[in-house]
């Protein structure tokens, strides 16, 4: 069972593209690493507990430009 929002940072223009791996307790310290680094590929693992709302919130991201995915 995850408890942790897990996301992975990824440049895809260099051969080896991960850049870092983080763990976040809380959605709001997700958001804010996530607008820290809209330059990259964003591959998001979410936790169990996830609610709607914070799905929703990633697909408003989404549709801003950041690169976001489900991983």
């Amino acid at each position: 069972m995850r408890t942790k929002w897990g996301m992975e940072i990824r440049d895809i223009s260099r051969k080896t593209s991960l850049v870092s791996v983080h763990e976040f307790d809380d959605f709001a310290s997700l958001r804010k690493k996530i607008l820290e680094n809209r330059a990259f590929k964003l591959l998001i693992d979410p936790p169990d507990r996830a609610t709607s709302n914070e799905f929703e919130c990633l697909l408003d991201l989404r549709c801003q430009g950041f690169n976001l995915e489900r991983k």
